[in-house]
């Protein structure tokens, strides 16, 4: 089985070289640019603006959170001052308010973490298809064959570089 593996390994990776030097040849005659799509997704002034945006959200959340957990750290402080002296049946309402109350504060902290991925996935989600669709008009425009994630370019010139060029096509855009 493991020997089986690293074949179908080793073919994988022959797949692969074959490609990129048959790619290698295409590639002589066309145009390639790059793209730092972090430095892009950090300039794109849209992207910044949701970011701002949705960390105010998360600190408004935060409050409401903070308030409820001071709370039940209030009722657990008045419980334990009162526990010893509360009759048996007082005693034990107290205990089931505080197990409601935490178990009220778990949801809420579990749905409002729920709702803030959603949105940060959403708005990350419609930048980055910003981002490619300016990186494709780009691309059309100005005669590119590829554009890549500079991340896969283990070298590449700065004059293929079209980073800057990207966010100032993001950000002249309303």
């Amino acid at each position: 089985m493991g020997k089986e593996r690293r074949m179908k390994g080793k073919m994988l990776v022959w797949v692969i070289c074959s490609i990129f030097l048959v790619s290698s040849v295409s590639f002589s005659a066309s145009k390639v640019g790059y793209v730092d799509l972090q430095k892009v997704y950090t300039g794109y002034k849209k992207a910044m603006e949701s970011e701002a945006a949705f960390r105010k959200k998360v600190e408004n959340e935060q409050v409401k959170i903070n308030a409820l957990q001071a709370e039940i750290k209030k009722m657990k402080e008045e419980y334990d001052k009162k526990k010893d002296i509360l009759k048996p049946e007082e005693k034990k309402k107290k205990e089931e308010e505080l197990k409601e109350k935490f178990q009220e504060f778990t949801k809420k902290w579990s749905e409002v973490n729920k709702k803030l991925d959603e949105r940060r996935k959403e708005f990350e989600g419609e930048r980055i298809q910003e981002i490619r669709n300016a990186i494709k008009e780009y691309g059309k425009k100005h005669g590119y064959t590829v554009i890549l994630d500079s991340r896969v370019i283990l070298y590449g010139e700065d004059v293929n570089d079209l980073t800057d060029e990207i966010i100032k096509l993001l950000n002249s855009k309303k």
